[in-house]
């Protein structure tokens, strides 16, 4: 009845591939690894002293509670679960073991009305934890903030200058780049920086601005289906590269690459916490019984207290890991790491792995212009259309070069007889070649600047947003987040247009929800159709905007792109 039986997922494929596709793949391992694969039960009793047969028999009805393990942490948990005795009322608990980004990819693709993954508890790897349980409408109770830490550095194959500051290396060329839902040193490496501004009173906005050249490459790199990055097996003897690496990790990869090296930026060691996490259910669940019983939240403090004893101390230094104190590891085994930086707040955790996932995922964007003489109308001293001209160009300063961006504008027939939307540009990334010798990103800015002079008649909204919708899925990418962006200031006023019920209806046909490609209509001024824009969005998953103030037509479109 008692034995440990922690379930190790076979390595992951590190190859960057489309987002929607690496869901899917780390979604199969999420799934077995929470709900199919063969996981060790452990009747224990977590109450009590009794040593009675019926306790031993455990012939009372029996709690479930799911444990979900880092990897790093995974035999620790095995010897924890083996040593706890059975002296009372049972409990069984399930054990397997998954990264945070495993976790992270079997929720996302849990169906409404399908019981969560989510544990019971849970030992993670990442910072980015929180992030996932708030996606899952969790917030999690912290039952012990470390059971083990390992402080984290950046590993290379040779000797060379290390960076001043995290901030430093951060912005390096030499830094390797990961998702740091799987890679918690990486996840510590975004923080650091943070870290440092707090702890030396330095510039926290510079912190946050470094992150995003680095999401943005990173998911540029996603996008072209790049390679797998250099990691701690394959980095080359002399190669200048940094790794972020954990302490456990480095030492235990230099034993078969003695070529390893190991550097600090001067302002201190990062350090990784495997906290003991309960995840709170918004509603019901297991953590609270009929008898107000706290069954997870016990069984929690069982499995800590083995991490406190002196053999699970002696376990852990085995592992490679260091106590909740940081100390040095036995042996003189330990990498420099004297100084560490104190932990990031968790509302700049949130912050960094929400702009992390919205970063690094590059848009493609179909925008269409209302190109309706009501789009003359002036707001202060310039016109509707020229303030959304102006908003358009702005924000293609902002995108990076691997956006995906096409615009169209329409009037009734303004693109001939019967039609009326008109490409002005086709959907392309910002770099491509146009044939001219410009690139995508000129073409755009050149005709961004004639929308003004294209005003004129009435708007015929239906029938574009039909016709956009299908160039939009046609040319759908799985490595972006593929939306459709109105900007109109009135209502449909083509009387030969299809209805607003038809065009629902076709959109709705068109969508598909394992290709998604998202309507994003924003309403200009007091007069937009508010009603029929949220219902072209609401049908594809979308959602629509107003902007009230034209002049505030860049605010709005910057919030309705960054809400994913």
């Amino acid at each position: 009845m008692f034995g440990a039986h922690a379930i190790t997922p076979p390595e992951p494929d590190e190859t960057p591939t489309h987002p929607e596709s690496d869901r899917r793949s780390w979604a199969s391992i999420g799934v077995v690894l929470a709900l199919v694969a063969a996981v060790g039960w452990f009747g224990v009793s977590l109450f009590g002293d009794d040593d009675s047969d019926a306790a031993a028999s455990c012939s009372s009805a029996t709690t479930t509670v799911t444990v979900m393990v880092a990897p790093a942490m995974a035999d620790l948990v095995d010897e924890a679960v083996a040593d706890m005795e059975d002296n009372g009322q049972c409990v069984e608990l399930e054990v397997s073991s998954a990264t945070v980004a495993e976790v992270a990819a079997a929720q996302e693709e849990v169906d409404e009305g399908e019981e969560d993954v989510i544990p019971d508890l849970w030992v993670p790897d990442s910072p980015g934890w929180q992030t996932v349980l708030a996606g899952a409408d969790l917030t999690g109770k912290v039952l012990v903030p470390s059971l083990a830490t390992s402080p984290v550095g950046l590993a290379g194959g040779a000797p060379g200058p290390r960076p001043a500051t995290w901030l430093e290396a951060l912005s390096s060329p030499r830094l390797v780049k990961t998702d740091p839902l799987s890679s918690g040193a990486f996840a510590q490496t975004l923080l650091a920086p943070l870290a440092e501004a707090v702890e030396r009173g330095g510039d926290v906005a510079a912190a946050q601005n470094a992150l995003v050249p680095v999401a943005q490459k990173f998911g540029a790199k996603l996008a072209a289906g790049q390679e797998r990055p250099v990691t701690l097996d394959t980095i080359p003897a002399g190669s200048r590269r940094l790794i972020p690496a954990t302490e456990r990790d480095f030492l235990i990869a230099r034993r078969g690459n003695d070529s390893l090296t190991w550097s600090t930026p001067a302002t201190g060691a990062a350090v990784l916490n495997f906290p003991l996490v309960q995840p709170d259910a918004a509603e019901g669940g297991i953590a609270v019984s009929s008898g107000s019983l706290d069954v997870a939240g016990r069984t929690g403090e069982r499995l800590a207290a083995w991490f406190t004893t002196e053999e699970g101390l002696a376990a852990i230094a085995d592992d490679k890991l260091r106590a909740p104190d940081g100390a040095p590891l036995p042996d003189d085994e330990s990498v420099e790491a004297t100084k560490q930086l104190p932990a990031a707040q968790r509302n700049q955790v949130d912050s960094t792995m929400k702009s992390w996932s919205i970063l690094t995922v590059p848009s493609s964007v179909l925008a269409v212009f209302d190109a309706s003489s009501s789009m003359d109308t002036v707001e202060g001293s310039l016109s509707r259309s020229e303030l959304a001209a102006d908003a358009a160009a702005t924000a293609l300063d902002v995108f990076p070069d691997h956006a995906r961006i096409g615009i169209w504008s329409y009037s009734i027939n303004q693109g001939g007889a019967g039609q009326d939307w008109r490409e002005l540009a086709p959907l392309r990334r910002l770099d491509a070649p146009t044939g001219d010798g410009d690139t995508q990103l000129e073409l755009l800015k050149a005709k961004v600047a004639i929308l003004p002079s294209l005003t004129g008649g009435g708007a015929g909204t239906y029938d574009t947003m039909l016709e956009a919708y299908k160039v939009a899925n046609r040319e759908y990418n799985p490595a972006y987040y593929n939306s459709l962006v109105l900007f109109t200031d009135g209502a449909n006023d083509d009387p030969g247009s299809i209805s607003l019920e038809e065009l629902l209806e076709q959109v709705e046909e068109l969508h598909n929800p394992d290709r998604p490609v998202r309507i994003i209509p924003v309403g200009i001024g007091t007069d937009a159709d508010m009603a029929a824009l949220a219902a072209m969005a609401k049908v594809t998953g979308g959602q629509a905007y107003e902007a009230r103030d034209p002049r505030d037509i860049l605010t709005v479109l910057a919030g309705g792109l960054l809400s994913r």
